[in-house]
């Protein structure tokens, strides 16, 4: 008789211990990385099983397990030391490391049961990851009798050719199968009637993505991609890892590189994994990988459902495809023998996860790698500077791509100062210039892009006798209004209402729409001759593939400008591009966060490198209201190596990343006052094991401090910040302390912002 300890499968925050299960004699294989069934207060839940040992000796109040999920271990050894990394260095449980491996976070689905006085008495579970399955076709031996003889009968002939061709696939055959064959679903049951066929239940694996034929154009490379290839097939043969930053500018050919290096992998029988930031970039790459490995890639990103995505964990754990492509959150797929990973736009925010457990994928990646010996490539042309400083200081192999692929020119940059087009009348959202590039380039049958980094009609709706902005009931941000809907919009909460026809402060029925959203801005562009505007933004992009109909709507040329918001400036490959055109420029620029300049940076540079990738330059124009900002002038000139010196000696004398490790610690309450009490708390706490000598001298520990949006939800909230060099003191005082627990104080470690 041995026990079992079990990680409890519910989001809830305080779960940090396991708890101990009897083994029933039936379940005599159990052992780590079983899901498992177990009774847990009034209910029966999942658990994950973490450690089997002998049996304690008072085992008199122990439950047990009462059922197992699947029929093998979910979890392989390299799977759970992951996600106990990941419980340790973000401060969370183990439970909720662990069912970020989970498709849905859950395989169980649980209904409560009550009596006729609606009290409750149990819960009552079932799986929810459900398989496909359709009726399949195999010859058998008196088939393969009858085939082996043969007949002279006419009315036999169609029957054996039937036959022969269920011979020659050698497995089991659906109906649909069969009829890509040629044999109609008739023949199939005629054969099964006849004893010449057996039938079984057969597994069908969804696929979103279907898989192109694959015909392999194989480029010329640069010298210079010959050079970084070159290195990483050197590691990929030794099988011992290593970590490359391919820092290459828009357009320089990083895929290419890419897929021979996926290809040396598979041909070594091993596996990839590809994450790209957004779904929106998903379509491009896919098809440019299934052109080279077909039916091998698998795909995975947000808008599969549950059991789509089950199926796709499915095809890698049992190596029925070698290649998965994804965003963020396939980091955790299961793979039977990963030898590389692929992260492209390295730099991106869309990698580290908002909401508890608030993991970076790319650390989660490198983790995963170090486990596995797998091969790591960041891939970007405008890396993260933490990134960029471990490859300058060798830590991460530096590979450098630094002319385009094809030859062609980097686009020529113009930047328009906004202040002047006001002072000269005009009050339109776009340029003078930018007006006329559009029209140039709709009538010289090219095509433009247009970034604007807000979505809705406008930014917001104000008084204008009060000054008092429409705000948000339940979140301290103004509203958004809404064109489509003819309502104004909470991009916090989801909140809606309509438009106020006066105002709730004063009663002035002077109601003003300002600033420009997405909407308004399609509808500026519309009325320039000869353009057709195309929209992608959040608002558009809800159905599942929308975000994929709507690149290929433009790039077939059934529209001549695209215009959205962050997700058109990046990955985008369409050769008729020339014309990119980036609205407010600045805009991000005056956020009160250390990261605000290399967002701006990265944005800018890459929104500047859609255009131009075919055989003519492109152009492309910045409109900015501070046109002299050196950030904007350096992202012009796409010079990284300028920009990252500049950024580098700014987070050393301000005490950041790289230079220094931070923890933001937020706390959130219904009552305001409640919430800054707890953080406050929190802080003098930090603060005494500091006097105490338990934390370093360098230990900052910054607020509480509202954080900048102070409401969101109905909950207000406060945020502490510690920046350290090395944070695992900090982290160890509170994992021992009061705080762990506590179900409204939350641990953000490694914060991408910290406002």
């Amino acid at each position: 008789m041995f026990c079992v300890d079990v990680a409890i499968n519910l989001p809830v925050k305080s779960l940090f211990k396991q708890f101990t299960y009897s083994v029933p004699e039936t379940m005599g294989f159990l052992d780590s990385g079983w899901r498992v069934v177990v009774p847990f207060g009034v209910q029966k839940t999942e658990g994950f099983v973490v450690r089997r040992r002998e049996m304690p000796e008072n085992t008199a109040q122990l439950k047990a397990v009462e059922a197992v999920l699947g029929d093998r271990p979910w979890f392989d050894a390299e799977m759970l030391a992951t996600a106990k990394w990941l419980a340790e260095y973000y401060m969370c449980s183990l439970a909720e490391a662990m069912r970020l491996f989970v498709p849905g976070k859950t395989s169980i689905r649980r209904q409560a049961v009550k009596d006729g006085d609606g009290r409750l008495l149990y819960y009552r579970y079932e799986e929810r990851l459900k398989a496909k399955n359709v009726l399949a076709y195999r010859i058998n031996a008196a088939g393969r009798e009858l085939l082996a003889a043969g007949s002279g009968k006419r009315a036999l002939q169609r029957q054996l050719e039937a036959l022969k061709v269920f011979a020659e696939a050698a497995t089991w055959l659906s109906l649909q199968e069969a009829a890509e064959r040629s044999l109609s679903s008739s023949t199939v049951r005629t054969l099964l009637k006849k004893g010449l066929l057996d039938e079984s239940k057969k597994r069908v694996l969804r696929n979103s993505y279907t898989g192109e034929l694959r015909c392999v154009t194989q480029m010329q490379l640069t010298e210079e991609q010959e050079v970084a290839l070159a290195q990483i097939r050197a590691a990929l043969e030794k099988s011992a890892g290593g970590t490359f930053l391919l820092q290459g500018i828009t357009g320089s050919g990083k895929t290419e590189i890419y897929l021979r290096a996926a290809q040396q992998v598979l041909q070594q029988g091993k596996q990839v994994l590809v994450l790209v930031p957004e779904i929106a970039l998903t379509a491009q790459l896919v098809k440019r990988f299934q052109t080279w490995f077909g039916d091998e890639v698998a795909v995975a990103h947000s808008k599969l459902s549950q059991n789509e995505r089950g199926d796709v964990w499915y095809k890698m754990r049992t190596e029925q495809a070698r290649v998965l492509i994804g965003v963020r959150s396939a980091v955790f797929a299961p793979f039977a023998k990963l030898g590389l990973v692929i992260i492209d736009e390295e730099h991106e925010s869309s990698y580290k996860q908002e909401e508890r457990p608030n993991y970076h994928a790319r650390n989660v990646a490198l983790q995963r790698c170090r486990n596995t010996g797998a091969v790591l490539i960041l891939g970007s042309a405008t890396p993260d500077v933490e990134t960029y400083q471990k490859a300058c200081t060798g830590e991460y192999t530096h590979l450098r791509l630094t002319k385009r692929a094809n030859g062609s020119e980097l686009p020529k940059v113009e930047i328009v100062d906004m202040r002047q087009e006001l002072q000269q009348r005009n009050f339109s959202v776009l340029s003078r210039k930018l007006k006329q590039a559009l029209v140039n380039t709709a009538a010289d049958g090219e095509q433009a892009i247009v970034l604007l980094n807000r979505r809705g009609f406008s930014t917001f709706v104000m008084c204008r006798d009060c000054g008092a902005s429409i705000v948000c009931p339940h979140c301290s941000v103004a509203m958004v209004y809404h064109s489509s809907n003819e309502d104004m919009r909470c991009h916090y909460c989801g909140n809606t209402m309509p438009i106020p026809t006066e105002c709730p402060s004063c009663h002035s029925r002077r109601i003003k729409f300002f600033g420009t959203g997405t909407q308004k801005a399609e509808q500026e562009i519309m009325a320039q001759p000869e353009v057709r505007v195309l929209r992608m933004d959040q608002d558009s992009t809800v159905a599942k593939f929308a975000h994929a109909d709507i690149l290929s709507r433009f790039a077939k040329g059934e529209y001549n400008v695209l215009i959205g918001t962050q997700m058109v400036a990046k990955g985008h490959d369409i050769p008729n591009v020339t014309l990119v055109g980036v609205l407010s420029a600045d805009s991000m620029l005056n956020l009160p966060d250390f990261r605000a300049s290399e967002r701006t940076f990265s944005l800018l540079t890459q929104a500047a490198g859609r255009a131009g990738r075919g055989s003519r330059q492109g152009h492309v124009i910045f409109q900015a209201y501070d046109a002299d900002n050196q950030i904007i002038h350096l992202a012009a000139r796409q010079d990284y190596e300028a920009f990252a010196a500049r950024e580098l000696a700014d987070r050393k004398e301000l005490f950041y990343p790289p230079f220094a490790q931070l923890l933001k610690l937020t706390v959130w309450d219904e009552k305001e006052e409640a919430a800054l009490t707890l953080a406050q708390r929190t802080a003098n706490y930090l603060q005494s094991l500091q006097l105490q000598g338990k934390l370093e001298e360098d230990v900052l520990i910054l607020g509480p401090f509202p954080a900048l949006v102070a409401k969101v939800r109905d909950l207000y909230r406060f945020n502490i910040l510690v920046k350290a060099k090395n944070l695992q003191p900090v982290k160890d005082a509170l994992l021992n302390s009061e705080f762990k627990e506590l179900r409204n104080l939350y641990f953000d470690v490694d914060p991408l912002s910290v406002i």
